[in-house]
């Protein structure tokens, strides 16, 4: 028991990450295992629905202009999540603490008793909306057979060059698509190697709660398999 008791000693199992297809994330680039590079950029949205026929059609318009001034390629990516609002009840109950007024406290928890059910009740969903541009690397380095023969993992072995390649290509694409999509009055952004950290465990640890402070403080893997 003084073994397990260790945390320096608990062995440390990553199932999950045997089986993503991302090596690395750094310089705000994820490297895949087969080579490519990709830049993730996360938009704003506008409601199109309540646009004016004019305004519609200057949208529909740019997003053409967009699709055409493109010879690279890119995917766009959706993603739907239930909307956290544990930020903004902690806020309510600290706003509590600091009233004197019983009744007023009364209130508050009426207030967010009724919000916590409207958002768990009705499902309130909330959507994220990402442009992935990648960098398709022709021959990454890798290991050779003899090191591959005595325990050398086959993965990537120049990421740091594959990263320098990719960023001369993948740069002037990202600068033309926040520049079209600025067009539609929509506002662009690079996701930094935190965000993507934590984009990825999110999406592999739905019902964890979501990670805080700096990546530096996780010195082990932070996906794991769930049963």
């Amino acid at each position: 028991m003084a073994f397990l008791s260790d945390p320096k000693k608990v062995p440390i199992v990553a199932t999950t990450q045997e089986h993503l297809d991302i090596v690395d994330i750094k310089d705000d680039l994820i490297v895949l295992k087969n080579g490519n590079v990709c830049i993730v950029m996360e938009t704003s949205a506008v409601n199109f629905y309540l646009l004016s026929n004019v305004e519609q059609e200057s949208k529909i318009y740019a997003f053409a202009g967009l699709l055409n001034s493109l010879n690279f390629y890119v995917q766009v990516l959706i993603r739907t999540e239930s909307i956290d609002i544990s930020r903004y009840l902690k806020h309510i109950d600290e706003y509590k603490a600091k009233q004197p007024s019983p009744k007023i406290k009364y209130q508050i928890d009426i207030y967010r008793k009724f919000i916590k059910d409207l958002i768990v009740k009705n499902n309130v969903l909330d959507k994220h909306f990402y442009i992935i541009i990648p960098y398709l690397a022709w021959n990454p380095k890798r290991p050779s057979f003899v090191k591959q023969f005595f325990g050398k993992e086959p993965g990537i072995s120049n990421v740091d060059n594959l990263i320098s390649q990719a960023k001369v290509r993948l740069y002037p694409r990202r600068d033309h698509i926040i520049k079209q999509i600025a067009r539609m009055g929509i506002h662009s952004k690079q996701l930094t190697t935190s965000d993507l950290v934590k984009l990825f465990y999110s999406a592999y640890n739905p019902m964890s709660a979501k990670l805080s402070g700096d990546l530096e403080d996780f010195v082990s893997p932070i996906v794991s398999s769930q049963s």
